[in-house]
């Protein structure tokens, strides 16, 4: 509640507690895990790397507790499909509208989490759309396309302009770089010419902000203008840079019956667009 408000006075109003009682309930938590959960500071209150996974494995509890009590089992929960970035791109809106004709009866729930592996490990999907390689072993990946990059300049600089541009031209900027979930970092660049990192951000929302404001700019996949348009960025091919592959992945144990199905459909429709 209290990094949804960003307050603990306004979480303790939502939840009709005193705000001294809600502070002792959040010192017990933080001792109870040996690790601090929210930073705070005169603008309010924002989670710590340790809180964000926590809020992540509790909303997954919740999620877990809430299918347990349902009364309606006969019925198939939804398929969480996470992601960290941009979903699977221009394929998206197409992968709905086909499982929608095909399975109305079982709802596909895109969730974006902040996380480099789309909720798989907090429990909060069944199925994640990544750009980078599962690193546990209980995980399983099948690679649907490999997707363009992008730059993204602020929309008045001089280089949104251009028609393209080219990695080496871009190493006299400086870069906005997720560290979190993004795909970008200095090894794109020859050693020796590559930018100054101007900021490292978690989010998508932080980074697109930074590029706005002029700070830097950013190489993303080609999928974030269409997924996530700015009126303040424009994006430009870079054809030099080597393309980003999309993966599907989920846990080995997963037993979502609508899992299977899920991957084959999405595997169809990226075959059928690319012909």
């Amino acid at each position: 509640m209290a990094v949804d408000e960003g307050s603990i006075s306004k979480a303790a109003t939502r939840l009709h507690m005193a705000q001294s009682a809600v502070s002792r309930r959040l010192a017990e938590l933080e001792r109870h895990v040996r690790q601090p959960l929210l930073e705070r500071s005169a603008e309010g209150v924002q989670p710590t790397v340790a809180g964000k996974m926590f809020c992540a494995k509790a909303d997954a509890a919740v999620t877990a507790f809430d299918d347990a009590m349902r009364t309606d089992m006969h019925r198939v929960r939804a398929l969480r499909v996470g992601y960290a970035w941009s979903a699977a791109g221009v394929y998206t809106s197409e992968i709905l509208r086909r499982w929608q004709e095909v399975n109305p009866d079982v709802m596909v729930r895109l969730k974006r989490v902040d996380d480099p592996a789309g909720g798989l490990t907090s429990g909060l999907s069944d199925v994640a759309i990544m750009r980078t390689h599962a690193q546990r072993r209980n995980l399983r990946e099948e690679l649907l396309v490999m997707e363009p990059r992008v730059v993204a300049v602020p929309a008045g600089s001089a280089l949104a302009g251009r028609g393209k541009i080219c990695l080496p031209d871009l190493a006299d900027y400086p870069l906005v770089i997720n560290s979190f979930s993004g795909t970008t970092n200095l090894e794109l660049w020859q050693e020796g010419r590559q930018p100054v990192v101007a900021v490292e951000v978690d989010t998508i929302d932080d980074w697109q902000s930074y590029i706005a404001a002029g700070v830097g700019i950013g190489v993303t996949p080609a999928s974030t203008a269409w997924m996530h348009p700015h009126a303040e960025i424009s994006y430009l091919p870079v054809p030099d840079a080597p393309p980003v592959p999309v993966y599907l992945v989920w846990a080995s144990n997963n037993r979502h019956p609508a899992l299977h199905s899920f991957i084959q459909l999405a595997r169809n429709v990226v075959a059928e667009v690319a012909e």
